[in-house]
């Protein structure tokens, strides 16, 4: 049997004693909706991810995949893709264009 996202947040959630009020407090996720989360019955958004993996003290890809990237294939933390994340939301759309030409002439350097 196959764990769904909803399943895995619930199980980490439990393993952290995390409440969902906890959740809610931290992330303004509502408790109805992480239930539907957790339920089966709604999707987490992109945010929600991120926020969730912060909190859980998890991977995005454990969330999403259930298991976690090797570090050697990729070098950079969760906590530091979580921090850029959060910085380029933060960011006008025009900023967002200009970071992401400056990454892409740094990756092709």
């Amino acid at each position: 049997m196959n764990i769904t996202i909803g399943q895995r947040i619930k199980q980490r959630r439990k393993a952290m004693n995390i409440t969902g009020a906890q959740i809610k407090e931290k992330t303004g996720i509502s408790t109805g909706n992480l239930s539907e989360i957790e339920n089966g019955k709604s999707l987490p958004s992109a945010a929600a991810i991120i926020q969730l993996s912060q909190i859980l003290e998890c991977s995005t890809d454990y969330i999403l995949l259930g298991e976690t990237r090797n570090s050697e294939s990729f070098p950079y933390s969760d906590v530091q893709l979580n921090r850029l994340v959060h910085y380029y939301q933060k960011m006008s759309e025009q900023d967002q264009k200009e970071l992401l030409m400056i990454a892409e002439m740094k990756a092709n350097k």
